[in-house]
């Protein structure tokens, strides 16, 4: 039987008509080696060959062997289903194709939330709590994300404050109580955040008591998070 002779397949219920120089394109792949005659081949009643997979997925398997290219349409989004045929099938150039599409789709798709905390420490021991040193936690994102955050880390009134703020890219939001930032930070951490950076900042002044002047540390530590999201 010559590479010119035509094929119909029934897959999963969809009917296909190719040539069988297009299905052993890929010599390797599980279609070439079924047509090669290396795997007996079922039929159906109408005595098409038949092959027990997803008969929509199947036509970009196909549009791939007779192009060499991947064609899908504008907001394809069944990627997980398609790279699922695509390792059944073992055609590796198209597996490679489909890996590339998906990336560049999800690039597309999502975008980049960042949060920020800002823990400023400021005594005469400011590295450490204690009744001598204040603690500031300022938060600074989208009004959405800060939203998300747990009322008994942020505080029940946190909501209410942050509605009379406008814009949705950029408010801040001032919390109270100590380990605010490592409190944030596990619960972040264990909801899909990244830690991009921290950084910390300190210096130092002089102020003049009743007798004598007291060395006065601020210590800043910055977090920056990052997280991405569906748009």
């Amino acid at each position: 039987m010559d590479d010119t002779h035509i094929l119909r397949l029934n897959v999963g219920g969809y009917i296909y008509t190719t040539t069988r120089s297009t299905i052993g394109k890929y010599p390797d792949s599980m279609l070439g080696v079924m047509f090669k005659g290396d795997i007996p081949s079922k039929t159906d009643q109408d005595g098409n060959y038949f092959i027990d997979r997803d008969g929509q997925m199947f036509r970009y398997i196909l549009n791939f062997c007779r192009s060499g290219k991947l064609c899908l349409p504008q907001n394809f989004s069944e990627f997980d289903l398609l790279e699922n045929e695509a390792d059944f099938y073992q055609i590796q150039p198209l597996i490679n194709s489909i890996t590339t599409a998906k990336q560049h789709a999800m690039k597309e798709n999502v975008e980049v939330h960042y949060l920020e905390i800002v823990e400023v420490r400021t005594g005469t021991t400011a590295t450490m709590p204690s009744k001598n040193s204040r603690v500031k936690t300022i938060l600074l994102g989208r009004k959405e994300d800060l939203l998300a955050l747990p009322s008994n880390i942020v505080g029940e009134e946190a909501a209410e404050r942050l509605e009379c703020k406008n814009g949705s890219n950029y408010v801040e939001l001032e919390i109270y109580g100590s380990n605010m930032r490592i409190q944030l930070a596990d619960f972040l951490s264990n909801t899909g955040w990244n830690l991009e950076n921290s950084d910390l900042s300190s210096s130092s002044s002089l102020a003049k008591g009743q007798e004598l002047s007291i060395l006065c540390i601020e210590q800043t530590y910055r977090d920056r998070w990052k997280i991405y999201k569906l748009k």
